[in-house]
């Protein structure tokens, strides 16, 4: 098994506590065109890019550059609600990315979500000097599970993709890191842990994990 050399982390449910902010927005903007809303908490985490929300799972009888106004209507009030109030970090996670960086791991970020989204977030809890790369759904044809994020975000750090360790929280970014020759640690913030038994391994939070160069080393993944 090759050595981990650097990390890839998605965003929402592995840096930002963002899902209750998703479920308001996506409620909010359903209000306002009339639209229902099922199961607000699964479409809040399910880790799917915007319009695929819309036209996938939600399915409003809306076309696809109507679907494109309302999703960027959806984002934009999310980014909004973060500018005026900030955002949570998840638990254990500042502690465990200002390690690494002093550790001098390289750090990505490989989310589906829209690259103004990642922006917003990584300068509300000032991670851009821990972030040297940071890859969103815009910036790839495919989102996950195709491997196309994480694997941007290997080739950004330019390290190889089976010596990147990828943080996740949903079954898709899962899938997406096993695509991509990454070992992948879930974190249950979004998932029980049974739908996310394909991970290498599942934790509940940041606080589970020993220091990041022990990480490196492989072993804590055969303990």
């Amino acid at each position: 098994m090759p050595p981990i050399r650097a990390f890839i982390f998605d965003l929402d449910g592995v840096v930002v506590d963002s899902n209750e902010m998703h479920v308001q927005s996506w409620q909010e903007v359903a209000r306002r065109h009339g639209f229902p809303c099922d199961d607000p908490d699964y479409i809040g985490k399910c880790g799917l890019r915007t319009l695929a929300v819309i036209q996938d799972l939600l399915r409003w009888p809306v076309s696809s550059a109507e679907a494109e106004r309302i999703g960027w209507e959806k984002e934009e009030l999310y980014r909004q609600w973060i500018r005026e109030g900030g955002i949570r970090p998840i638990r254990g996670v500042m502690e465990f990315l200002t390690a690494a960086y002093a550790a001098g791991i390289p750090c990505a970020i490989g989310s589906s979500a829209p690259r103004e989204n990642v922006n917003v977030c990584v300068s509300a809890l000032r991670l851009e000097q821990i972030f040297s790369v940071t890859v969103s759904g815009a910036d790839v044809q495919r989102g996950k599970p195709a491997p196309d994020i994480f694997l941007k975000a290997a080739a950004g750090l330019n390290i190889p993709p089976e010596q990147c360790l990828v943080f996740e929280d949903a079954p898709a970014g899962v899938e997406a890191a096993h695509a991509a020759s990454m070992r992948v640690v879930a974190l249950r913030t979004s998932h029980a842990a049974h739908e996310l038994a394909a991970a290498d391994a599942v934790i509940a939070d940041f606080t589970e994990l020993p220091p990041p160069e022990e990480l490196l080393l492989g072993a804590w993944f055969r303990r």
